[in-house]
């Protein structure tokens, strides 16, 4: 069968009919040639019969008296008929009288016998008894041949076969001749429909006059034709009318929204806010505000985000791209992607906040860009910071001139340092980190920020960024001086005085003192007293526990009024102190919940002690938190491949630059540099540095200076 060949009705009735005839014609010839031989075979069996009934009357003296002269004459007469193929006449006793051809075997009757007609291979046989008066005497047997029977049989087959042949020709002639009329009428129907279910109404009625079953349904088709085409014809007048009522309303509608765009528009040229869509791919809309050009500067010829960010904030253009693109690959939830885009740009002196705001405008996604210009907001949080931070420098100032004056001295030459230019040196890294820990502590947080930029900057390897930074600092520290500049030249006219060191004083003058024990007592006066500075550091802990969300705490200073140190040589070292602080409350000391779950019901303690013990400086801080985790510290140590065997080795770690057992970084610790910096101003005029731990108990952290430093003859007259 030929590809795309389909039966059509046409090869089907043609089919059908041929079909029906073959089986008619088949069955009737089969049945006629099968009655036929039936009958044929029939009467050979009762001609079979016929001859034996006969013959065996006829015969009877014969077998009487075994003559085989008459059985010959009488049996002879039908020897002319051609089927008879044998004849055998059986005498009395079982011998043959008369044989004539060839008897198939196995048929010899033995004993009495019934007359019957019997069916062999290729005969049919007639046995008959041979009866006198006297009773049976012999048999005779006849057989007929039935090549006649089988050569009728072949001729009827033939005939038959003939018969049914010419019966099928005519049959398919006919069914082709019916098949094909009626599949021209129902093809001319399939034509005109296959055309109106295309959609060509043009079609004629289809002429088909007869009134059988096709033509009433080339009839009735017509009629729905007819109707079809009116129904066609209302509907398209209906579209027309339907078609002008929408082009109208389209129009008003129209009209109605450019009005509406113009006011909108009018609106969005009024409005400080730039507002503007851009699409998820980066593409900005047409519909923006005026301002936002007003803010931002033109809109580049590009039309995406992208180069706009990198005309306006070059800085952070390449970031800004990171993250859009990531935005538009939805890897990640856009509301993450938003997140990491920048919120805050300085344009041309103007701070801008940038709000984002997913939206499904024009069926895709795409994204509101809120422009808010907040220089004024972010003057006045300035403004409002540096009132913050003179008003807590003037406070500490008033509670300890001297240690003022020597937090700016060392400030001021921490700053000279950065303002030389970052490196990477772990001396440099101590200077930073101090100097976040110091200003956050006098509460200059500007300072504090700035450090901690720079300390991340330096991490990542951003020179460019560090290098900003540290002007940053530097810049900040000038101006907090600029502002302070008139306390500090008052504070620095003055001597802070005790009572106890007034009646000293005029004790010694009443008894009559040596000039030179009244000059030690007046040198003395020159140095800072030890009990303000440590309860400065006081306060600080106080409010860095606040902040850290493991307040109150119980402080404790235990240091007596007149013990005085030499700030140009103590000043480094306490300067670098304020880690010893940061690191008891920030690593030391528990959260409420965590001593709670330790069985610790009273509240944190933290002492910090000055003595003099013989010719030694004593220093000591003291909590009562957690204790040193001495199994994390060999953990880190052993993965920065440091020395972990001993105590003494773990303590060594605990002190080297870049140690931290913390996993991340914060503004208060985590960068390793804190202990390391304490040491480091301690060892460098000449003292020691010890630490206990208990487990659960707290830590103790010490400093020792042996023998008197510089003029400390006058420090041990005054003490």
């Amino acid at each position: 069968m030929k590809a795309g060949f389909s039966f059509t009705i046409y090869h089907k009735l043609a089919a059908v009919i041929v079909a029906l005839m073959v089986a008619v014609v088949g069955g009737l010839a089969l049945y006629l040639s099968s009655h036929q031989i039936a009958a044929m075979t029939a009467a050979l069996r009762t001609k079979a019969a016929t001859y034996g009934s006969v013959m065996a009357s006829q015969t009877t003296s014969a077998v009487a008296f075994s003559d085989r002269e008459t059985a010959r004459e009488v049996l002879h007469s039908i020897d002319a008929d051609p089927d008879v193929a044998s004849v055998v006449l059986y005498g009395d006793g079982g011998q043959p009288l008369y044989t004539r051809g060839t008897a198939s075997p196995g048929l010899v009757p033995a004993g009495a016998v019934t007359a019957r007609v019997v069916d062999a291979a290729t005969r049919i046989v007639a046995i008959a008894p041979v009866v006198s008066l006297e009773g049976p005497r012999g048999v005779l047997m006849i057989e007929l041949s039935t090549d006649s029977l089988q050569a009728a049989r072949d001729r009827v087959h033939w005939l038959a076969f003939l018969t049914g042949l010419v019966a099928i020709a005519v049959g398919a002639i006919a069914a082709r001749a019916i098949a094909r009329r009626l599949a021209l009428r129902l093809r001319a129907i399939a034509n005109v429909a296959s055309a109106v279910a295309a959609g060509d109404l043009s079609q004629q009625p289809i002429e088909d006059p007869r009134r059988d079953e096709i033509g009433t349904l080339a009839a009735a088709f017509n009629a729905m034709l007819a109707q079809l085409k009116q129904l066609i014809a209302h509907i398209q007048e209906l579209a027309r009318k339907e078609q002008d009522r929408l082009e109208n309303l389209v129009a008003q509608r129209t009209a109605e929204l450019d009005q509406r765009n113009a006011e909108l528009q009018l609106v969005f040229d009024e409005v400080d806010q730039g507002l503007f869509l851009v699409d998820i791919d980066g593409t900005l809309t047409r519909e923006r505000s005026a301002a936002v050009e007003k803010l931002l500067g033109p809109v580049p010829d590009s039309g995406t985000l992208q180069d706009y960010v990198r005309q306006f904030a070059p800085d952070v253009a390449d970031w800004f791209a990171l993250q859009w693109a990531t935005l538009g690959e939805a890897v990640l939830p856009p509301e993450l992607c938003i997140d990491q885009l920048p919120s805050r740009f300085e344009v041309r002196g103007r701070h801008l906040d940038v709000a984002y705001k997913l939206t499904e405008a024009s069926g895709h996604g795409c994204v509101l860009l809120v422009i808010s210009d907040v220089t004024a907001q972010v003057q006045r949080e300035l403004a409002e910071r540096d009132e913050r931070e003179t008003s807590s420098l003037v406070s500490r100032m008033l509670r300890g001139r001297a240690g003022f004056i020597a937090f700016h001295t060392e400030a001021s030459q921490y700053v000279a340092a950065i303002a030389e230019g970052p490196r990477g040196d772990a001396a440099f890294r101590r200077t930073v980190h101090t100097l976040k820990g110091i200003a956050a502590l006098e509460g200059i947080d500007s300072i504090t920020e700035h450090c901690h930029v720079l300390e991340t900057a330096m991490a990542d390897g951003d020179e460019l960024a560090a290098l900003s930074s540290a002007r940053a600092v530097c810049a900040r520290w000038a101006l907090v001086t600029s502002k302070i500049a008139p306390l500090l030249a008052v504070a620095s006219e003055h001597v802070e005085l005790m009572p106890s060191e007034l009646a000293r004083i005029e004790a010694a003058v009443r008894r009559g003192a040596p000039a030179g024990e009244l000059l030690a007592i007046l040198d003395s006066w020159h140095h800072e007293r030890v009990a303000p500075r440590l309860q400065r550091f006081a306060d600080d802990a106080h409010a860095l526990a606040a902040r850290l969300g493991k307040g109150p705490i119980d402080v404790a200073v235990e240091v007596s009024d007149d013990l005085r140190l030499p700030n140009d040589h103590y000043g480094g070292f306490w300067t670098a102190f304020v880690h010893a602080i940061r690191n008891a409350i920030d690593h030391g000391i528990e959260l409420p919940e965590e001593r709670r779950a330790a069985g610790k019901s009273e509240p944190p303690r933290l002492t910090l002690r000055a003595a003099r013990h013989g010719g030694e400086i004593a220093i000591e801080i003291e909590d009562s938190g957690r204790g040193i985790d001495w199994t994390r510290v060999a953990e880190r140590a052993r993965q920065h491949d440091m020395p972990c065997a001993s105590q003494a080795d773990l303590v060594e770690a605990l002190f080297h630059d870049g140690f931290t057992t913390r996993d991340m970084a914060t503004e208060v610790s985590g960068r390793g540099i804190g202990l390391s910096a304490l040491r480091h101003a301690c060892t460098a005029i000449g003292g020691r540095v010890t630490i206990t731990s208990r487990d659960g108990a707290g830590t103790t952290l010490g400093f020792r200076w042996p023998g008197a430093p510089a003029r400390n003859e006058a420090l041990q007259i005054a003490g």
